[in-house]
């Protein structure tokens, strides 16, 4: 029988309709993102040796040691050639015909070339690599939080085409807004009301119910970091990755949570792609808002969607989406792939 479940953490409604859908399996190469060519690889602007292909980086990682002729870059960020909004504007609001607003497109646009290597993906990056990726994340949430016109700060992944990346050269984005997202404003109004009324963080209920669950939704765990299906998934295979600490800023992470989010990140890579064979998908980190670092409501998390089905007609009409897997049995297929090659660590 189908349910309709509701999103703890934000006003989503989800229809459960597993007869519907396809067994974990079936989605297996179903939407395989397509290995480069060599033509891809020597016109790829992001790759090393072709910086000249690319924007001035505004920022770059280093091995311990320094710049040399025979040293490579670690992680690298360039300003977007083709930009949403612009650093250098004035940021000012005004009125069309007394009855539309806007405000000027001021904010920031940046790429974040994870790796130096074209063929690298979470799947298959060393952790070293993995922790330079966090620590850059870090950095530049830092980094933004010193312009006092922005309000938000997102960092976000597309890989494969079908999650709307144009470039295949492992890469992630950071877009600097003016304003708080609607998604993320609505997560917070549900953190804020959960906590006037429980005096406790939505979502540090949200993990101590999910390592408890059964049947689990739990995927995998360390130290600090746990990763889950939601319970009312928007779409198959949806992840979270969250701190077991609680934490509203992205930056407060220890270097020992760095570490734990990155072995976390590069986990689910793993099984992922064993799983659904190298599946597009789209990675977005939620943080509190950059003037209110510190919420006592809110903590941040990581959602990771694979593109494997479309939204519809329903889901744009009504607002309300329709999974046809499970996310318990979402679960059980990547705790089993993760077994198979690491029995350690795997959410029992």
């Amino acid at each position: 029988m189908s349910q309709i479940r509701k999103d703890p953490a934000s006003r989503t409604w989800v229809v459960l309709a597993t007869e519907r859908g396809k067994r974990p399996s079936d989605f297996k190469a179903s939407a395989a993102v397509a290995k480069p060519d060599q033509a891809e690889l020597d016109r790829c602007p992001l790759c090393f040796g072709h910086e000249d292909m690319a924007p001035p980086a505004v920022f770059e990682m280093w091995p311990a040691g320094g710049r040399g002729r025979k040293m490579t870059w670690i992680t690298r960020v360039v300003e977007n050639k083709y930009p949403a909004l612009r650093p250098g504007e004035l940021l000012s609001q005004e009125d069309v015909n007394e009855f539309f607003h806007f405000l000027t497109g001021v904010g920031g646009h940046e790429v974040i070339v994870d790796s130096p290597k074209h063929t690298d993906r979470l799947a298959n990056m060393p952790h070293g690599q993995l922790v330079a990726l966090v620590k850059t994340y870090v950095q530049r949430y830092r980094f933004w939080r010193n312009d006092k016109r922005m309000a938000y700060t997102l960092v976000f992944k597309n890989y494969g085409p079908e999650a709307g990346a144009s470039l295949s050269h492992p890469h992630s984005q950071l877009v600097a807004i003016p304003i708080i997202p609607p998604r993320v404003a609505e997560e917070l109004d549900e953190a804020k009301e959960f906590y006037a009324r429980e005096n406790e963080c939505l979502y540090c209920r949200m993990i101590a119910t999910e390592l408890k669950g059964k049947p689990s939704r739990m995927v995998f765990e360390n130290d600090t970091m746990a990763v889950f299906a939601p319970y009312a998934s928007r779409f198959p295979f949806e992840l979270r990755v969250m701190p077991k600490r609680h934490m509203s800023a992205f930056e407060e992470m220890s270097d020992a949570e760095i570490g734990d989010c990155a072995q976390a990140l590069g986990v689910m890579g793993k099984s992922m792609e064993k799983l659904l064979s190298r599946p597009p998908y789209n990675l977005m980190i939620h943080v509190a808002p950059i003037r209110t670092p510190g919420l006592l409501y809110y903590h941040w998390h990581i959602e990771i969607i694979p593109r494997l089905t479309l939204p519809a007609g329903f889901e744009w009409g009504s607002g309300i989406y329709i999974n046809t897997v499970a996310p318990e049995e979402v679960a059980k297929a990547l705790r089993d792939g993760i077994k198979r090659s690491r029995p350690s660590n795997v959410a029992r």
